[in-house]
């Protein structure tokens, strides 16, 4: 069920395209958003070398250790250097103001597999967006707990030296490489976690997001080999896109700018969409599961006309 589920995702995905478009005009904002550094008396100006590989579609620093986390927050952190506090987290924070906002259109689309209106979909996304923020609020204090506070105690070098994300390398000793590898683990298996919750708390309406948990908790719990199959299909496909996006980061610097342009955008986009196949994906085998395909729980009924008595 997992591989059609996983199938079901690419062609919910491929039949919107929409989707993807509306994805990479937000990407691309933000990316253009991170080069703006705030000069003296209040100016603004783009910083060249960087501006260069964002506008490429590929930062500077995405290259051959882009794995997991690490190259992501890197490639932030180079980006935001010499910024003040304020302005580096104001574009954080707007960014994922944005992407919560729209999760909740884009899962309903998914979900329905039905075309919606532009006012259609940004009234969906207005019904969803609160209930999603607490549960962006929970996912981030549930990170914050844990890389902030279990990743330090388990891993942190007694020397003081900082805390990493975790990257297992050669030379670590079979301890900390197996903790690395759980920690790991149980990561994948949290973002898990909130992903279904998510996706329930968008087919089903649900309002309270402790109770999206608890019952996404129960929907892996009791199908623990497939939902593991499906996100280790996702993980290949995003894997597969990533790898596209590092090969290409040599592209952004070429003397070329033309073809890196387009090349960039390209990978940006093969990147969104494996973001929106697992998304999709997830959507597909929880309907399959516990609904049927086109299943939303908030009916689609005009605002003047009421609803009929089930």
């Amino acid at each position: 069920m997992a591989f059609v589920a996983f199938i079901g995702g690419l062609r919910r995905v491929a039949a919107a395209p929409a989707l993807l478009l509306g994805a990479w005009g937000v990407t691309l904002a933000v990316l253009l958003g991170m080069q703006l550094v705030p000069g003296g008396a209040g100016a603004v100006h783009l910083r060249p070398a960087a501006a260069a590989g964002a506008l490429a579609g590929i930062p500077q620093t995405f290259g051959p250790g882009l794995v997991g986390f690490q190259a992501v927050l890197s490639t932030l952190g180079d980006l935001y250097a010499g910024w003040p506090l304020g302005a580096a987290n104001g574009i954080a924070a707007a960014g994922v103001v944005v992407w919560t906002f729209l999760a909740g259109g884009i899962l309903d689309r998914l979900a329905c597999q039905q075309r919606t209106a532009g006012a259609a979909f940004l009234a969906t996304c207005r019904h969803h967006f609160w209930p999603l923020a607490r549960l962006a609020a929970l996912a981030g204090a549930v990170y914050w707990i844990l890389f902030g506070g279990l990743y330090s105690w388990l891993l942190d070098d007694p020397s003081g030296a900082p805390v990493h994300l975790p990257t297992v390398s050669a030379d670590a000793g079979p301890l900390r490489s197996a903790l690395q590898v759980t920690f790991g683990a149980g990561v994948a298996g949290v973002g898990l976690l909130f992903d279904y919750a998510r996706v329930r708390a968008v087919v089903e309406d649900r309002r309270s997001m402790v109770g999206a948990l608890l019952a996404a908790l129960r929907f892996v719990r009791r199908r623990p080999a497939a939902v593991a199959g499906l996100w280790l299909m996702n993980a290949v496909l995003t894997a597969a896109a990533l790898a596209v996006w590092s090969l290409a980061a040599s592209a952004a610097v070429s003397p070329a700018m033309r073809g890196a342009f387009v090349g960039g955008q390209l990978c940006i986009v093969v990147h969104l969409f494996a973001q929106l196949v697992a998304w999709a994906s997830q959507t597909a085998y929880f309907q399959d599961q516990l609904a049927h395909a086109t299943y939303t729980a908030r009916a689609r009924v005009p605002r003047s006309e009421p609803e009929r008595p089930q």
